[in-house]
Formats: C-alpha cells, sequence, structure tokens
C-alpha cells in the first residue's frame, strides 16, 4: 500500500508517496527510486512513466518509488476511494478462467525416508545434464535431451508420489547456484505446482521439461550481459529479451518436440496483467503451463533477492509471491501453491519464541502454525551437539506456550553458522544395507 513520503527531497511531501513497484502504471510521474539513480538507465531528477518497458525496469531493479501525485496519474487506491491496489488490479486485469484442480487427483504414495535417496541423486543428475546441455549450446551443437526427458520422468514420479521429498530437498539444498541449478529448481517448483492441482501426468512432464528448458537460450547471450549483476540499460534489457528467440531458434532443431514445451519457452516471460514479453500477452492469453512456469520462475527470484544463492527464507518468498498474484499469473496459482507449500514448509529455519532455532521437519493436518520441527540451538543461538524433534502441537509444549517466532533466511543462519543443508540426511532415517538393496529406517 502507498504511504505519504516525508524525506526531504526537492519536492512537495504533500504530493508524493512511496508506491510499490508491482503497482506502477504508465503516466506516472517518478520523482524518486529506492536505488542509486547512476545505476539505471533513467535521468535523476525525475521522468514519466512512457511504456511498459519502462516499469518492467523498475521493476527488476526497485522495491519502492517516489511518484508526484500532481504531475502524473494517482494510484488507484487513489482514484478508486481507499481500494486496495491489489483489489484495483483485480479490476483492472481480465479474471482468469477457474483452473481446473483437483487435490486429490494424486495420492501420497511413499513417505519421504522411503524415496529420498533416489530423488536426490535424480535432482543431482538434473543439475548436471543441464550444465551438458548448456555447454552444448554454447559450442554451437545441437543439444541432446534424450537424458533430460529420462531423468524429468523419474522426477515426476517422485514428485506425484510425494511432493515433499523435493520441497525438503530443495530447501535444504547445499549445491552452489548457477543459472543452470536455477532453472533446475524453477522446474521442481512448476511440478510440485502441477501435481498440487491435479494435472495429469503427462502435463506434469511437459510442464517440467518446458520450464526447465526456459532460459535455454540465456546460453547464448553476451557473458556480459548474463553476469551483469547491476540493472540493465535500455538498449540492454532490449539484447536481454532476445534469449527468447534463441531459445525458440534451439528448440526449432527438435522437429519431434512436444509443442507445449515450446509454448512455455515462448511465453514464460509473460504476466498476467499484459505487462510481459515478448508479445505483451493477457489473461487467458497467456498459455496454462507458461503460467505454471512463470509463479515457478518468480518465486525462485524472490528467494535469491538478486543474490547467487537462496538467500531469502521460503515463508518470506510466499509472502511476496502471494502480494503479485493477480498481477504476474493467476491468484488460484498462488494459493495452490502456499497450500502446497505450507506456511512454514518442511526444510525451512525458523526462532522459536523461546529463541532456539528449528528446522520444519513435517507439517501436521489441522495444525498449520504448530509443525514437528527439530531444535537444532540453545536459546543463545548456540548449535546443539544433538537435535531434538518435538511437536509444537502437542499439549506439551502448547501449555508452555512454545511457538515459532518466525522464519530464518539463508543469510541469517549462514551468520548464526546453523545451515539446513547441514541436515538434508539426517532426519530421514539411517540406511540399512547395501547399495541398491538399502532401505532408510
Amino acid at each position: 500500500m502507498s504511504r505519504e513520503h516525508t524525506d526531504n527531497t526537492p519536492y512537495s511531501s504533500d504530493h508524493l508517496i512511496d508506491l510499490d513497484s508491482n503497482e506502477l502504471l504508465k503516466g506516472m510521474f517518478v520523482a524518486d527510486i529506492d536505488c542509486a539513480w547512476s545505476k539505471t538507465p533513467f535521468e535523476m531528477g525525475g521522468f514519466h512513466i512512457r511504456s511498459s518497458e519502462d516499469i518492467q525496469i523498475l521493476q527488476k531493479y526497485c522495491s519502492v518509488v517516489v511518484i508526484d501525485l500532481n504531475k502524473g496519474v494517482k494510484p488507484r487506491k487513489e482514484r478508486l476511494n481507499d481500494l486496495t491496489i491489489l483489489s484495483s488490479a483485480r479490476q483492472a486485469v481480465p479474471a482468469s478462467a477457474s483452473l481446473k484442480i483437483n487435490r486429490e487427483t494424486h495420492a501420497v504414495t511413499h513417505t519421504i525416508k522411503q524415496q529420498i535417496d533416489k530423488a536426490h541423486l535424480l535432482y543431482e543428475s538434473l543439475t548436471k545434464i543441464l550444465n551438458i546441455i548448456a555447454h552444448q549450446t554454447r559450442l554451437g551443437d545441437s543439444p541432446d535431451f534424450t537424458d533430460l526427458s529420462r531423468t524429468l520422468e523419474a522426477l515426476t514420479d517422485c514428485i506425484v508420489a510425494n511432493p515433499q521429498t523435493l520441497i525438503w530437498i530443495l530447501n535444504t539444498d547445499s549445491i552452489e547456484s548457477s543459472a543452470t541449478v536455477y532453472c533446475a529448481r524453477s522446474g521442481v517448483w512448476a511440478a510440485i505446482l502441477a501435481r498440487q492441482t491435479g494435472m495429469s501426468k503427462n502435463d506434469i512432464q511437459a510442464l517440467f521439461m518446458g520450464t526447465v528448458l526456459a532460459d535455454i537460450g540465456m546460453h547464448l547471450l553476451p557473458e556480459r550481459l548474463v553476469t551483469k549483476t547491476g540493472p540493465f540499460r535500455k538498449k540492454e534489457f532490449l539484447a536481454y529479451k532476445k534469449h527468447v528467440d534463441f531459445g525458440l531458434e534451439l528448440l526449432a532443431q527438435h522437429s519431434d518436440l512436444d509443442d507445449r514445451i515450446v509454448s512455455i519457452v515462448r511465453c514464460h516471460h509473460e504476466r498476467h496483467d499484459g505487462l510481459g514479453f515478448p508479445r505483451g500477452l493477457r489473461g487467458e492469453q497467456v498459455p496454462l503451463l507458461a503460467r505454471y512456469a512463470s509463479l515457478a520462475y518468480s518465486f525462485e527470484r524472490l528467494l535469491r533477492k538478486q543474490s547467487k544463492a537462496p538467500t531469502v527464507s521460503p515463508v518470506k518468498a510466499m509472502a511476496r509471491l502471494y502480494k503479485q498474484r493477480v498481477l504476474k499469473f493467476p491468484e488460484q496459482l498462488a494459493v495452490e501453491f502456499i497450500h502446497v507449500m505450507g506456511t512454514y514448509p518442511i526444510g525451512s529455519l525458523v526462532e522459536l519464541s523461546s529463541g532456539e532455532v528449528a528446522i520444519v521437519l513435517q507439517q501436521i493436518e489441522g495444525e498449520k502454525l504448530a509443525p514437528r520441527v527439530a531444535v537444532l540451538s540453545n536459546n543463545e543461538k548456540k548449535k546443539l551437539k544433538q537435535a531434538k524433534e518435538i511437536e509444537l502441537s502437542s499439549s506439551k509444549y502448547r501449555d508452555a506456550g512454545l511457538t515459532i517466532k518466525g522464519s530464518l533466511g539463508g543469510t541469517e543462519s549462514h551468520k548464526l553458522n546453523i545451515n539446513a543443508s547441514d541436515y538434508m540426511m539426517e532426519f530421514c532415517g539411517k540406511r540399512v544395507g547395501f547399495g541398491a538393496l538399502s532401505v532408510r529406517v
């Protein structure tokens, strides 16, 4: 929501308000931004938003901007008698036709313990295969998707059997981030969401493949664009958008590739409100599977906060994702994603009201705010030699008033020297037996 701006600026504060960059409209006058002007393509002193591209650039590099109400278009909140920005957006953006959602389509058939080893090996294989495809692409060779298709089929089986397994793996993943890992993780999020809404296995697999290949054209961009950490200039942003065309050209070398996959690559940067690219599609014009991919990439991007590795807690990222509903993707998809992740997703770190740090192990039906956790530190944040598993929903801890105070992101946990990645396999039982015959008990 907007609020009155009181900072010292050359403009009258009576006419200035802070506005979330997701709430910008064409015709607004931007008086100030929350990052250095020198790092943007815009001139210091203010400017009118002339195009959707201006909005996209501002959203990429600014969280909050200051607008002058006297010099340009007012926020919808100002014009619609205190309706919230998101309520206004629902009126301005075409509502999505009701998605066919059936949470009961796929039953949980395996525990995390039963498939954690297989799923983890498959996920590691996926990142390696994507690295090989990236290398082939840079060399000018036609990428081979045979191993990728086979691995995604097996991973899809794992996600359908129990999506919480891959949620745990991604939230406790220790692999250093890269462009290919970014795509792999986004693909997993998309498949998890699709399973939640009851999509068929065949569609999930097509979505999975389309999502992990969505940015394949990035490998053909100049290195300076791919690795740049600061804001793009306008010409750079135009060059960056070319990766969609490059990706489509690469996929055209595979005449037998599923059209659904090609559609995802073509449209994964489109937005529900029509401010995406390359075609500015709007609402139902955006293909269904591309909407899933868009949400998945948005969530992974929110986890990173312009960092190479995930630094924001899943809880905070989901809250920010929910604020983007109706603007970037249909609200129903955001709701279903949050539902499958849970209020406190497994594998995420939390701080208890006692000051102790814990990792979430299991969601308890009917107890969204009181999951089963493993306490990892004492109340002074000193790591315990032996973690202690507790159920916050039990009368013992409920009567004692022990609750979750908040979530911890990667940056916060790193400072405490408590990392979720250290515990990926610790709470999944012990392996008994040898090789393929081993099981966890």
